[in-house]
This record gives C-alpha cells, sequence and structure tokens, in this order.
C-alpha cells in the first residue's frame, strides 16, 4: 500500500503564495530609498510645489537616468499585477500605482536640494510599470504557473517563512553591488585617509586585519546558515549556498567591471578578506549539517557578531576620496553607494530577525515530505 503526504502538508502546500506581495513590498523599499536617499538636507525652495508637472517635455533628460527610472519600476509592476486577484485589469492597476507612487517620490524630492523633480520621470516610471505589469500578463498561462510551482516545491522549504527569506535574500544581493566593499565584508578601509584611532593590540594593522577577515568570516557564515534553511531537503543544502555565493561574486566582479577603472577592478578584495572567506568555508564545511534550529541558531550569532565588528571599526570612509577609482560620475555613484550602504545596514536586522523566528517556531519538519519519507515509484 502506497503512503500519501499527511494532510497538514497538503494543507500547507495549497496554500496561496505570498512571495509576489514579499517581492512587491521590498521593491517598493528599494525605490523609495533609491529615489529619496541621502535623507538629508531638507528644505523648502519656495517654488510653486506642483510646477514640475507642467514642465515642457523634456525638461531634464539623461539616458542613464531615464533608462534607470523605466528599469527601475519593471518589478514594481510586474508583482503588484501578480498580487491582483483579477489579472485582467491588473495591468491597468499598476500601471496607474506606478504613476501615482512616482508623483509622490517627484513631489518629496522638492524639498532635496540634490534631486530634480521631473514629469519625464514620472512617464518613465509609470512605462518601466507597465511594461512589468504586461509580463505578468504574458507569463499569467497555465504553463509558466506549473513552472513556477515544480520549482518552489522542489527547492523552497514549506511555508510562507521560506517565502519571506527567499525574498530577503534577494535583497541582499543588492547590496553587494558596491565595488567599494570587500564581498560579503562589513568594513571599508578609506584608501588614502589614514586616521589615528586607539587599537587594543600592540599592532594596530594586525587589528584591522583581525577585523576585516572575520567580518568576512562571520559575514559568509551568516549568509549561508540563512541559505540553508531555504532548502527543502538538506542534500540541497550545499548547492544551494554556493549557487548564492557565485552570483553574488559574479555581481560584485560585474558592477566592478562596470564601475572601476581598470587598474582598481579587485579593489573590493585583499588578503584578509581571502583569509577570512576561506576560514569561514572550513567552519561551513563542519557545521552545515546540523539541525536546522542549530543552523538558524549559528547564523543569528554570526550575524550579530559581524554587526558588532562593523560597529567597532575605527576608521570611517569618505566617498568622496574615493571618486578616482571609478569612471562613472559622482551622482550616479553616490545614489548607487547609498543604496548598497543603505540595504547592507538594514539587511542584518531583517535576517537576524527571521533567523530568531526560524530558532523558536515549531518545528518545521510536522508535515513536510522527507527524501526518505516516501518511496520513488
Amino acid at each position: 500500500m502506497r503512503d500519501f503526504p499527511p494532510v497538514s502538508y497538503l494543507a500547507r502546500e495549497s496554500a496561496p503564495s505570498r512571495l509576489a506581495r514579499y517581492s512587491f513590498y521590498c521593491t517598493l523599499l528599494l525605490i523609495l530609498i533609491t529615489s529619496l536617499y541621502p535623507f538629508t538636507g531638507w528644505r523648502y525652495t519656495g517654488a510653486p510645489l506642483l510646477a514640475f508637472l507642467f514642465y515642457p517635455l523634456p525638461y531634464y533628460f539623461t539616458v542613464f537616468d531615464n533608462t534607470i527610472n523605466l528599469l527601475a519600476y519593471v518589478p514594481f509592476g510586474f508583482f503588484l499585477a501578480r498580487m491582483l486577484p483579477q489579472r485582467w485589469f491588473g495591468w491597468l492597476a499598476a500601471s496607474l500605482a506606478g504613476v501615482l507612487v512616482s508623483t509622490a517620490v517627484e513631489f518629496i524630492q522638492q524639498f532635496l536640494p540634490s534631486r530634480i523633480s521631473s514629469n519625464l520621470d514620472i512617464l518613465s516610471n509609470g512605462a518601466g510599470a507597465l511594461l512589468g505589469a504586461i509580463l505578468a500578463l504574458a507569463f499569467s498561462n497555465r504553463s509558466s504557473k506549473r513552472l513556477w510551482l515544480i520549482w518552489r516545491h522542489a527547492t523552497l522549504a514549506p511555508g510562507s517563512a521560506a517565502e519571506w527569506g527567499f525574498v530577503w535574500l534577494m535583497l541582499w544581493f543588492v547590496s553587494q553591488l558596491d565595488p567599494t566593499q570587500p564581498f560579503l565584508g562589513v568594513v571599508v578601509v578609506p584608501r588614502g585617509l589614514p586616521q589615528p584611532f586607539e587599537s587594543p593590540l600592540s599592532n594596530p594593522a594586525f587589528f584591522l586585519g583581525l577585523l576585516e577577515g572575520g567580518g568576512m568570516m562571520l559575514n559568509l557564515l551568516g549568509v549561508a546558515f540563512f541559505v540553508s534553511l531555504l532548502a527543502r531537503y538538506t542534500a540541497q543544502v550545499p548547492r544551494m549556498i554556493a549557487l548564492t555565493l557565485l552570483v553574488a561574486l559574479l555581481a560584485k566582479m560585474s558592477f566592478a567591471g562596470m564601475l572601476l577603472k581598470p587598474t582598481q577592478f579587485f579593489a573590493w578584495l585583499d588578503l584578509n578578506i581571502a583569509i577570512g572567506g576561506t576560514a569561514g568555508l572550513l567552519l561551513l564545511s563542519l557545521l552545515w549539517r546540523l539541525h536546522s534550529r542549530l543552523r538558524a541558531l549559528l547564523g543569528l550569532l554570526a550575524l550579530l557578531a559581524a554587526q558588532a565588528i562593523s560597529w567597532i571599526w575605527p576608521l570611517t570612509p569618505q566617498f568622496s576620496a574615493m571618486l578616482p577609482l571609478f569612471r562613472w560620475h559622482y551622482g550616479h555613484l553616490e545614489h548607487l553607494s547609498g543604496l548598497a550602504n543603505i540595504i547592507s545596514d538594514i539587511w542584518p536586522l531583517g535576517a537576524m530577525g527571521w533567523l530568531a523566528w526560524m530558532t523558536v517556531r515549531p518545528s518545521p519538519e510536522e508535515g513536510w515530505i522527507h527524501e526518505t519519507q516516501f518511496p520513488r515509484y
């Protein structure tokens, strides 16, 4: 007689996916951070508040800015359209929502001296939201849904917690786009800006090396244990961790190639980072088979310790001193670096909260299908 999955498993797997909703929230967060950075210098210039809506087109135009404005709202429209229960009007609602959010952002930007409010930006953002909504409509057919469900239930752990963790992991990749920060690191050595500080060791350089390498090791362990909890089966953990680190490394190298001058391509990599990464991989090879609760606890402690290292890091990087390393303009770099830095600040906090929940929540194994629980046919 063939066994069938328990009722609790079927109920959990039949629950609607919240992936689109969580992805939309994170996309909206990224849009607001990018649009309102650096969040300082607020003032009112005295100009009519709605005058930017009626500027002659194109009032302010650059190929780079308008391309980014269009692409930034594509995931906004895509995930919002996927959230709506009735797909036939989702493309219209998502497009209108993109225009409304963009209008609100452009209105607020009037009070930021470093930003320029533009009606062309609203049109670009609305077009991006419309494009994303059309893509969502194109991928709403039965075949696409089936492929997604096959991947979802074969790879990710059951439940909404795994879906939220997966989306939060996607947000982590954004923090790796700034080539001025070490790969998986939490500290930045401001080149050419020596700053005196009191070192607890007689050799200050060695102390800084320990902090930098330790930060790399702890971040690697924290991210790896975070990823390990997303896998449906324990056997999938090494492959999922390796793929995550490889994608992040490729993203780091790609953006380093685009942003940095050729002589500074490996500016984000140094000996301390290499040593810390090697130590983290060695520890990970010994610990990845632990129970999920222990992995969650170790990941939480690793990220907490990495945060402690970032808090006691004695040097303060100055973005202007790093400009000679880059080939892009100051404004583009400032916004990208600011986005990556802000995500680097908030991501560990959300990850630690998620890991804490994974440590104390009811045992996820109840109702799960294990590789050895049911026979293969």
